[in-house]
């Protein structure tokens, strides 16, 4: 677990270097000077999103996003036999 941290008035937590290396993101085995999208989804929830050749991954694309879908619609007891 990371810890929060102040810098300059707003939160500051890091991305783990092995998690930057299992996307793909560290150029040479450093990392690089690109742009961070971080967005409230909720209390106490947000998302990073990392760009990738100057755009930014499409956050209903992500696999947590179709896996709560997912849950969602099988907790509701939408099956897809079921679904129009």
């Amino acid at each position: 677990m990371q810890k929060l941290r102040k810098d300059s008035g707003s939160g500051l937590v890091t991305i783990p270097k092995s998690f930057l290396k299992q996307d793909d993101v560290l150029e040479d085995g450093e990392i690089p000077d690109v742009q961070v999208s971080v967005e409230r989804l909720g209390r106490r929830t947000y998302s990073v999103r990392i760009t990738d050749e100057g755009d930014l991954p499409e956050l209903q694309n992500s696999e947590i996003v179709e896996r709560l879908a997912a849950q969602r619609l099988f907790n509701e007891g939408i099956r897809p036999e079921t679904a129009d």
